[in-house]
């Protein structure tokens, strides 16, 4: 690793020399964990929304820089008051006209695989079609509904309600409800990307459990006081799939502590996070009802210069208290992944370039076991407002220890109306 991820790692108090790798009789797992990881499905879960363009009759460039979905300052200070501007807190508003708070999106996509010494595979697909509510409801109240059919044929929901009281220099409120609850919904990095492919580490970086920083069903308290936000969740478990489900682990509940900080008036800013969570029968068989627990560590920042944003971060994970059967060192399981990404507005165009490097290592005891991926892509409007857009997007997933890499190309036609 290089020496200013060390540094990275030291402010999380994470370090130290790894321990021995485990047995080969461990390693079938870290073959099947790259080949999961290498034929993930693409997410396009990165939306504007155009009814409040609308409602405040102002170019998605008011809240979004330098490219939808991205947002500014004012974009996330508009997000955190309750998709109010934060000087309309305290304010009573009306619904008024529908168009202002209902939009819908679709996103068309094609994507080609190859792995080195297999077929390469090409395919077509309508990963999302979807349809959403937002907006601010009298002077406390605010709600997220969204339906959409995702790429498996199911159909998803997001709901939430929020309510806040205070003033625009300083309020505070809660949420509640199926949400996404850090990844998507905060900031340098944890807010929503330009890529078609999520940021590899802020999905699954261990391998004993399958925790990702996705959506969630619980509650939030949270404060805002100036460029500062605070806020404390409780929510439910994950099952042995990731998901956030119901009930998936019992009466245990997952709590995640997080610091949110814009820094600048253009929306570079900073966030740490703390996650502990539990999950019971990881192994299915021979201990049902254990109950494993985990937690995970993350530090972003990013930094908007002139028509440059530079972006990085790291996640560090540990599960513990781990079934017997899964051959751990002391039942421990601990992984790290790390990114650092660029981006480049060519305003004449208008034309975004971006590039990403990130690193993911599920088990720091075994070597050579991390996967590296490299991604670069362009996003064009096609008209503006950015109500219909383009995006083509390469990836290269290069796996330690010898394994095949794998070639990705994919390109999108999203349309949010």
């Amino acid at each position: 690793m290089a020496t200013p991820l060390f540094l990275l790692l030291a402010t999380l108090g994470v370090g130290g020399p790894a321990a021995a790798a485990p047995g080969t009789e461990a390693r079938a797992w870290v073959r099947e964990y790259v080949a999961t990881y290498s034929t993930r499905t693409l997410k396009a879960a990165h939306l504007m929304i155009p009814a409040w363009a609308r409602k405040y009759n102002m170019n998605c460039s008011g809240c979004h820089y330098p490219a939808p979905p991205r947002l500014n300052a004012t974009g996330m200070r508009f997000k955190w008051a309750g998709y109010r501007m934060p000087e309309e807190i305290g304010e009573k508003i009306d619904v008024e006209r529908v168009q202002n708070y209902v939009a819908g999106h679709g996103v068309m996509q094609y994507e080609w695989t190859k792995t080195k010494g297999e077929p390469s595979t090409g395919a077509f697909a309508v990963p999302e079609v979807g349809l959403f509510y937002a907006g601010p409801v009298g002077r406390a109240f605010s709600g997220f509904f969204e339906f959409e059919r995702v790429s498996d044929g199911t159909t998803d929901l997001v709901a939430h309600v929020s309510g806040m009281w205070g003033k625009p220099r300083a309020y505070g409120g809660f949420r509640i409800g199926q949400m996404h609850t850090i990844n998507e919904w905060g900031v340098a990095g944890f807010d929503r990307h330009l890529s078609i492919n999520d940021i590899a580490p802020l999905g699954t970086i261990t391998a004993a459990i399958p925790f990702s920083f996705d959506m969630g069903v619980g509650a939030e308290g949270y404060y805002v006081k100036g460029s500062n936000r605070f806020s404390v969740q409780v929510t439910n478990g994950i099952d042995l799939t990731g998901s956030g489900a119901p009930g998936a682990s019992g009466n245990s509940k997952d709590v995640a502590v997080i610091e949110q900080l814009l820094y600048d008036s253009v929306g570079s800013a900073v966030e740490a996070v703390g996650y502990y969570g539990t999950l019971r029968g990881v192994d299915t068989v021979g201990a049902p009802s254990l109950d494993s627990h985990f937690w995970r560590l993350s530090l972003t920042a990013n930094k908007l210069y002139k028509d440059w944003e530079f972006l990085g971060g790291v996640v560090y994970g540990k599960d513990f208290d781990l079934p017997t059967a899964l051959a751990f060192p002391n039942n421990e399981n601990k992984g790290i992944g790390y990114w650092v990404s660029g981006q480049y507005y060519v305003r004449r165009t208008p034309l975004v370039l971006f590039g990403r490097y990130e690193f993911v290592d599920p088990n720091t005891d075994a070597s050579n076991d991390g996967v590296r991926h490299f991604v670069a892509g362009a996003v064009v409007p096609i008209n503006l407002p950015q109500y219909l857009r383009w995006t083509l997007e390469y990836r290269l997933d290069s796996p330690q220890g010898g394994l095949p890499k794998t070639n990705d190309l994919a390109t999108e036609l999203q349309l949010n109306f």
